[in-house]
């Protein structure tokens, strides 16, 4: 796996939801990294209330999605474990939530990203790619 074979995930990225806008923002930066973002937008108000810098690093020939959030002193890092031209699975069974991220390319414009706990509890996000 190389991280080229995640560049569908290039962009910004928006999911709509009742009372919060989830937003997401990727580029390449490298052959071995893309950075970007991630921020909760309250739709109400407008206010910032999440925000977390997000990173996937290839090393030592594995891909690693590492995410920087406010309520975590150190980063998480997640191992992907799946990878097609429509999908990346990302694992971390040792963190308590999520331990799993799994990102479907439903077309070019539509993104589901599925947050669990490696069972079935959790959420499902479903973005729609921002066109400038």
């Amino acid at each position: 796996m190389s991280l080229q074979e995640l560049r569908w995930l290039e962009g910004e990225w928006h999911a709509v939801g009742r009372t919060t806008t989830t937003i997401e923002f990727w580029s390449q930066v490298s052959d071995g990294t893309m950075e970007g973002y991630g921020k909760g937008i309250d739709n109400v108000s407008g206010a910032q209330k999440s925000v977390e810098s997000l990173r996937l690093v290839e090393m030592s020939g594995d891909i690693f999605y590492i995410a920087k959030t406010t309520g975590n002193e150190f980063p998480i890092p997640f191992k992907l474990k799946l990878c097609d031209s429509k999908t990346a699975v990302f694992e971390n069974m040792a963190h308590d939530f999520p331990k799993q991220l799994k990102y479907e390319l439903l077309d070019d414009s539509n993104l589901t990203v599925l947050v669990t706990d490696g069972g079935t509890g959790g959420f499902s996000l479903r973005f729609k790619k921002v066109v400038s």
